[in-house]
């Protein structure tokens, strides 16, 4: 069988590998949102001063999340998480906000020393002139340095988006639903159709294909985020 007859062999199953790819940015999209308003919490928390019970609290509380969440590997948290949800909930799969909370706490321990990196960068005066104009530390780390932070950062979350965008393939290794109906992520339909149809190969390349076509999209987007940024401080 020569190249078009396989490439039309793959076609033909493109409507299926294209919800593939739908279910597999929508867990992008979720985990991304989840993982950033972690980031930044935990970003804020392991910065702000520690003069109270309470936040020294959170702050090891913080640490130790994101040391375990940095420490093993995303698979073992997905299924650790999945396993966690079925017996609890008696299910036989797993619903799909599972793995986009389990990709979004994963995502969030990276996005916090991201962020953490970022507030520090911002000068000091920033938060000292918030303070001399009557702002709480609060109220300047969420107006003033957190804003300035978040674009000193834009290439490094954009960078976390990506790798996210990929290790969402993971996925395939557990059963998920969507309404009540079984659906795969791209690389499991990828992985499935090829089984059945001896062109694992096939499917796989193509699989291979489309994530890298959303990465140049996402990587090009990163660059025009940072050209109006650039085009704005000027």
């Amino acid at each position: 069988m020569n190249l078009i007859d396989k490439i039309n062999i793959v076609w033909g199953f493109r409507d299926s590998v294209f919800q593939g790819l739908g279910i597999t940015l929508l867990i992008a999209l979720g985990a991304v949102i989840i993982g950033f308003f972690i980031g930044v919490l935990c970003a804020v928390v392991k910065i702000a001063p520690k003069n109270n019970i309470f936040i020294k609290i959170l702050d090891k509380v913080a640490g130790v999340y994101i040391t375990v969440i940095r420490g093993t590997p995303t698979l073992l948290q997905l299924l650790l998480m999945c396993n966690a949800i079925m017996i609890t909930a008696y299910k036989a799969s797993t619903n799909i906000i599972v793995p986009i909370i389990a990709f979004g706490v994963n995502s969030g321990a990276y996005m916090a020393e991201i962020i953490r990196s970022g507030i520090n960068s911002v000068d000091k005066g920033q938060m000292e002139a918030g303070r001399s104009l009557g702002l709480g530390w609060g109220t300047t780390m969420i107006k003033v340095v957190i804003p300035q932070a978040i674009k000193t950062v834009v290439p490094a979350i954009f960078n976390e988006i990506i790798v996210l965008v990929k290790e969402t393939s993971v996925v395939c290794y557990v059963a998920i639903t969507v309404g009540g109906k079984q659906v795969r992520d791209l690389l499991g339909y990828a992985d499935k159709f090829g089984t059945m149809t001896s062109y694992y190969m096939e499917f796989i390349i193509a699989a291979a294909i489309i994530y890298l076509a959303v990465v140049m999209i996402l990587t090009m987007v990163q660059k025009l985020i940072e050209k109006r940024m650039k085009k704005d401080e000027r």
